[in-house]
């Protein structure tokens, strides 16, 4: 039998596209994805996946030098590796027109993933994007519909799903809670995220970046769906900072509160930052609890992890749950990423892989991984809340409260303002 080979390229290159996406790629390239596939579920497809090649044949980014560098750094990961790289504004086109991969990974900032999402599924190429799916719920359910016509897969990575603390916490706590009365999820990222890390913060928000993990989370284990949201948010630090990047300061929220009204009574403030001192101990500050009629659960990063106290850096909180390089047995110097940073971009590929080679249909698999579909209703909280917030800081500015809200039926969302009412 001829040997079956899975191509797949990514687009973007910068700290979340380079050390983890394309990390965990060069490890299923050396592998397979079979010995990945436990820890997310999926080791019921191990034989049937068994003998597949995962080939890496395309990185693009914006610019050549990065590109580049892109190639040499999965070069040492996989010597032996083909990896063309590709630059401009739409390096996509070219890597979906020269390269042809089967599953096209996106990993472009927050704004931008609609255009390369669209362009791979009119070519009939599979898609792995890292959250959010979109910032608008147009975009959103133009993916969804157009790649329900290719049938085409569109994952998302979720990857909180798969955090064994968050996951046992949905599964085996929060049933034994009774009736759900509310909860509190925080996310706070460092301020080299918003001021360095990324420079394309001003499109974006802390809330849109990283709250769509326990937006979705709430989601997709509790199953519940919003009715009502709150939103407000601090423009303070980001507004006023100044350096040769950004001269006229980040326009963007500091912080968002979102609080999200759900179907079944149950009330989550969602608080979300990219302004974290970097002397604070962890990579970011995480926890989220739930208070239930017959009891709570509270999950803390910081206090889960592994902490460590060095002359000249202080104390730190490290998170190998997330990430970590496990030595390989019998090969010096090589290593195998763990943490469930790859799980769902496993679960993704793994879709993506057994819809290309004919082993599943696309609508049978729905749900089995974190698809289009379900961040539906999640970028619909996302829009609503850069939308209430900024409307909130409006009237803020003007001396007259923050009345603005917002109200779900399915979907979809109107903004409440009091002369609208």
């Amino acid at each position: 039998m001829a040997k079956r080979t899975i191509k797949m390229a990514l687009i973007g290159g910068g700290m979340f596209g380079r050390g983890v996406v394309l990390r965990s790629l060069a490890d299923i390239e050396r592998c397979g994805i079979t010995p990945y596939l436990g820890t997310a579920g999926l080791d019921a497809h191990a034989r049937e996946l068994a003998d597949v090649h995962f080939q890496v044949v395309a990185v693009g980014e914006l610019s050549e030098k990065n590109a580049r560098s892109m190639v040499e750094t999965y070069s040492a990961w996989v010597p032996r590796s083909k990896v063309e790289p590709h630059w401009g504004e739409t390096p996509w086109d070219s890597i979906l027109d020269r390269d042809r991969p089967d599953v096209l990974f996106i990993a472009t900032p927050d704004h931008l993933h609609t255009p390369p999402i669209l362009a791979a599924i009119q070519r009939g190429v599979h898609v792995v994007a890292e959250k959010p799916l979109a910032l608008k719920l147009a975009d959103a359910r133009e993916i969804i519909a157009k790649s329900r016509e290719a049938g085409t897969v569109v994952a998302v990575d979720m990857h909180k799903r798969y955090d064994s603390f968050l996951r046992s916490a949905f599964v085996d706590v929060v049933p034994r809670l009774g009736d759900l009365l509310y909860g509190r999820a925080v996310l706070e990222e460092p301020l080299r995220v918003s001021t360095s890390v990324f420079k394309w913060a001003e499109h974006s928000n802390p809330f849109s970046y990283v709250g769509v993990h326990w937006t979705d989370l709430f989601a997709h284990y509790l199953k519940v769906r919003p009715v009502s949201l709150y939103a407000v948010g601090q423009k303070k630090l980001l507004a006023g900072w100044r350096d040769e990047n950004h001269p006229h300061g980040i326009n963007t929220f500091d912080a968002l509160q979102v609080s999200v009204q759900y179907d079944n009574g149950l009330n989550v403030q969602y608080v979300n930052a990219w302004i974290n001192p970097e002397e604070f101990e962890g990579a970011v500050n995480q926890e989220m609890e739930i208070i239930g009629s017959l009891g709570r659960v509270f999950v803390d990063q910081q206090d889960r992890g592994m902490r460590s106290t060095i002359i000249g850096d202080g104390s730190r909180t490290h998170n190998p749950h997330f990430q970590a390089e496990v030595p390989s047995a019998g090969r010096t110097g090589n290593c195998s990423c763990i943490g469930y940073c790859k799980d769902s971009l496993v679960a993704g590929l793994d879709a993506a892989a057994r819809v290309a080679l004919g082993l599943a249909d696309r609508a049978a698999i729905a749900g089995t991984y974190p698809d289009a579909e379900s961040a539906l209703s999640c970028v619909a909280i996302l829009e609503a809340a850069a939308e209430v917030a900024a409307a909130n800081d409006e009237y803020r500015t003007r001396g007259q409260g923050m009345p603005v809200s917002a109200r779900f039926k399915g979907d979809d969302f109107e903004i409440v303002e009091p002369s609208h009412v």
